[in-house]
């Protein structure tokens, strides 16, 4: 008797620090809990996401969850609809890009095609397209040009958390993209590939193909992305425009540079420009 008293009252305070447990650990997606380490509200200045910066911090409010999967699209877009993630129905991508690949430090990137603030400016007209598209259509843009890929699904998580992340980040006044200024001499792709390999080559590799991080077929993306070849942008891409790519390359590159003091001239930015785009890559199917 004596015993089965004592099994009982273990077993009941065996089941209350079970319980204890499980509070103590439910899920951040959970209502209720507190989590102090981060903000509670949107930024109400341009934010950093650089390595210098403070990077980006999970927010706890409503829809922290989504925003926080819409920064991992952006950031690590290969290891989320990547081609080469486990679930074939989620292979988005068409190449191992990250967006911010061209959209640097997650988009808040003064210099390199910043995404902060530019939620608020949609719908607007697409000389593109000849007519007023919506945000969620730029962004399938992005998918079958930059990332050489297919649309989203309207009504996919996907879309709804690149649209929180940059709903999160619509407060500050978005920066207006000014065409390159016209160079002293026509772009020379001759003189563009001088330059490349003195100032590209070490990044992007002698065959412009990049450095993955870890094996093939890893999911890991690229510590530098490829420049052409079949893991590049496609031809429909802005990146393969000399107005989206001169002002992009001449005060990004090499990365790192002071936007305010770049190491490349106009001259040079133009010149490899032209370089890049008699590079092969893959051609924009608009049936995707």
């Amino acid at each position: 008797m004596k015993l089965s008293i004592f099994a009982a009252g273990f077993l009941v305070i065996c089941a209350a620090i079970g319980v204890a447990m499980l509070v103590l650990h439910r899920p951040a997606s959970e209502p209720n809990l507190v989590v102090s380490a981060g903000p509670t509200a949107p930024p109400a200045s341009w934010p950093d996401y650089s390595a210098n910066g403070s990077g980006f911090i999970r927010r706890v409010m409503p829809g922290g969850d989504l925003i926080a999967h819409g920064y991992k699209l952006i950031s690590q877009t290969y290891a989320v609809i990547g081609p080469e993630v486990a679930a074939p129905a989620m292979r988005f991508a068409g190449n191992n890009f990250a967006c911010q690949n061209c959209h640097l430090d997650g988009g808040t990137n003064r210099s390199a095609l910043p995404l902060v603030g530019v939620y608020k400016t949609y719908p607007k007209f697409s000389a593109r397209s000849n007519r007023v598209i919506s945000l969620a259509e730029r962004i399938d843009e992005c998918m079958t040009r930059s990332m050489n890929g297919r649309k989203l699904r309207d009504d996919s998580r996907e879309m709804a958390a690149f649209l929180a992340y940059l709903r999160f980040i619509a407060e500050p006044e978005s920066v207006k993209a000014e065409p390159a200024p016209p160079a002293a001499q026509p772009a020379s792709a001759t003189r563009g590939a001088e330059v490349y390999v003195r100032v590209c080559a070490a990044c992007h590799q002698p065959d412009g193909l990049g450095r993955r991080r870890g094996s093939s077929e890893a999911a890991l993306g690229y510590e530098f992305p490829p420049l052409w070849g079949p893991d590049s942008y496609n031809d429909g891409a802005g990146m393969d425009q000399f107005l989206r790519a001169v002002g992009f390359i001449q005060h990004n590159m090499p990365r790192g540079t002071d936007p305010a003091h770049p190491q490349l001239s106009l001259q040079d930015a133009w010149d490899i420009e032209a370089f890049l785009q008699s590079k092969p890559r893959p051609h924009f199917d608009a049936a995707r």
